[in-house]
């Protein structure tokens, strides 16, 4: 949205509205800015959620073969019988079994991993406020 329209929208000035912005940049509350994309246009029409059981103390080269795995969208450690949960997306179900059978799996501190498709992103907020 153009810095003019969020000014209007909010009942301030501009020069207010780039000093507000300004603020909650340099304050670290906005950490930048992202298009929304969908990802069924792009041609990546499967969504999975997977649960991965890893092998103690290798989190930390985990973490680092997570991040370079391009159809990782999100990646969280997590407390409970899984260690890490990510969301993949893909173009078909091929892609993910090669990403979860072939790639994921044969990482040694990779244990277990249990996969969930997504039927339909019902919420999906940028952010949440208080």
């Amino acid at each position: 949205m153009p810095v003019a329209a969020l000014a209007e929208r909010a009942g301030i000035s501009r020069a207010n509205a780039y000093s507000r912005l300004d603020r909650l940049r340099t304050q670290g509350t906005l950490e930048g800015f992202a298009a929304r994309v969908n990802p069924s246009r792009l041609g990546l029409g499967i969504t999975a959620l997977v649960l991965i059981s890893g092998r103690q103390p290798a989190w930390r080269q985990l973490r680092e073969e997570l991040t370079r795995m391009a159809e990782v969208e999100y990646c969280a450690f997590t407390t409970g019988e899984y260690d890490a949960l990510i969301l993949v997306r893909v173009p078909d179900v091929e892609t993910l079994r090669d990403v979860i059978l072939e790639r994921l799996q044969a990482l040694d501190m990779v244990r277990a991993t249990q996969t969930i498709f997504v039927l339909e992103e019902v919420v999906l907020r940028p952010y949440v406020l208080p």
